[in-house]
């Protein structure tokens, strides 16, 4: 694709070089084969915030709710922290933080994701497994069921 804004020059070199196929730029960066350095280092946050705790967790269902969408993902969520940093407000009763990071929330999609966006971070962190229902068989016919013995005595009001 030639833009209208392009020299007659370099659309002749720009032509040439699209027509013989041959690529001057390697498959990888050479920056890029390297391990990442840690986002802490180049980041500029405060050093408070690169010794934090998060949790690494899966949402519960919504009772409200039928849909079972919203528990697929992995949540990263900062744990409190120490006691004395939250306060009541005067004016309305809200509690108040100075905590910049207990509002935030980051979703991901796998928890091998999560994991690793942490681990790059710096942070601490501890993973909490889902506790998924166990639903069991049941069904209406069991109620009528023979079972020798003793009848079974049914309330009816």
């Amino acid at each position: 694709m030639l833009y209208k804004f392009a020299r007659p020059a370099a659309i002749g070199r720009l032509s040439r070089h699209l027509t013989t196929g041959k690529s001057t730029v390697p498959a990888v960066h050479p920056a890029h084969q390297q391990e990442p350095t840690a986002a802490e280092v180049v980041s500029g946050a405060p050093e408070s915030l690169n010794k934090r705790t998060v949790r690494i967790f899966r949402p519960s269902n919504n009772p409200m709710q039928s849909g079972k969408n919203a528990n697929l993902k992995w949540r990263v969520d900062f744990d409190g922290l120490e006691k004395g940093d939250r306060w009541s407000n005067p004016l309305m009763g809200w509690q108040s933080t100075a905590d910049a990071m207990s509002p935030v929330r980051l979703d991901f999609a796998t928890r091998e994701d999560a994991v690793h966006f942490v681990e790059k971070q710096g942070w601490g962190y501890f993973v909490q497994e889902p506790q998924f229902r166990r639903i069991r068989p049941k069904s209406y016919k069991n109620n009528f069921v023979y079972r020798p013995g003793k009848l079974p005595f049914i309330h009816t009001k």
